[in-house]
């Protein structure tokens, strides 16, 4: 019962207000009762309810423990967290792919581009019902999919793209990762952005601090699994604070890279996930509509 808090702990203000007319209340109900001084009181002692039959539970009391609880139910009592059953679709990942010439070796089968599609095919599939959206980039970054849960239209859209279609060659991975922040920013939505590339120029390192340093950037080396990593890329994901996922021929990148998001999903929440605090102020409900019951009784009303 360490963690125990209440959510929405300013409704227990209204425990003042409660409190005031219930000592109202019974204030008055302790009071002389005004049919005493109409009637006998060896009369008036066998009518009054409550009185000479041992009834201990009065309306009054009832009432008390009901509102009360009604108090702590809106507060929101809670002291265990939940895992959000939305946060993982709300969540958007941007994959930004190099599309530049360098990408077209075919070191790996059928070819590096083509490869790094197969993967983001991959991803799509393994986070399924989530949010992607994809950016390009060479000389120059393009939209190409804004952030979308249909993923075969994604895959569709990743299908026909070649170097062939970029205006320029180059490496304009810092114009990409802007167009990532502005489109997760103006999308509302939690997310992160993973770079699949096979190299970094250098002169863009010094550049990525020009990005949101509090965008979650992760790094995808599109390349054969035992070659060395680009030093671009390192040095471009150290200066992000991340580490770079090297392809593997099976899907263990693509499950680590899922699990990637996810967590860098649960850094820009600020809590230690996706997890929420469980309401709990739902407990109180059968009790307040059982004790609500007393009231169809004769008297009670």
């Amino acid at each position: 019962m360490a963690d125990f808090h209440f959510i929405r702990p300013w409704f227990l203000l209204a425990i003042v207000p409660v409190a005031i007319v219930l000592y109202g209340m019974f204030r008055q109900r302790g009071g002389k009762n005004a049919w005493e001084g109409v009637m006998d009181a060896h009369l008036f002692k066998h009518l009054e309810v409550g009185k000479g039959g041992g009834q201990r539970w009065r309306p009054i009391h009832v009432l008390s423990v009901v509102w009360v609880l009604s108090v702590i139910g809106l507060a929101g009592p809670t002291w265990q967290k939940q895992g959000s059953p939305f946060a993982e679709e709300q969540a958007g990942v941007v994959v930004v792919m190099k599309l530049s010439g360098s990408m077209e070796a075919t070191d790996v089968q059928p070819s590096r581009l083509e490869r790094a599609k197969f993967k983001m095919r991959d991803l799509i599939e393994a986070r399924a019902g989530a949010s992607h959206a994809l950016i390009v980039y060479s000389g120059s970054a393009h939209l190409v999919m804004p952030l979308t849960k249909d993923g075969k239209i994604l895959n569709s859209m990743a299908e026909g793209l070649s170097p062939a279609v970029m205006p320029t060659e180059g490496d304009a991975l810092v114009e990409a990762l802007k167009q990532a922040e502005v489109l997760l920013r103006e999308a509302g939505v939690p997310g992160s952005v993973m770079v699949m590339a096979d190299a970094v120029d250098p002169s863009q390192v010094a550049e990525l601090a020009e990005v949101d340093k509090a965008l979650p950037v992760e790094f995808w080396a599109i390349q054969p699994a035992r070659s060395p990593v680009d030093k671009g890329l390192e040095e471009a994901a150290r200066s992000r604070g991340a580490d770079v996922q090297v392809m593997t021929d099976g899907r263990e990148d693509v499950e680590i890279m899922s699990k990637v998001a996810r967590s860098a999903l649960l850094s820009v929440e600020g809590n230690d996930g996706s997890e929420i605090w469980q309401d709990a102020g739902y407990l109180c409900l059968p009790v307040i509509v059982l004790l609500s019951g007393f009231w169809i009784r004769r008297g009670w009303q």
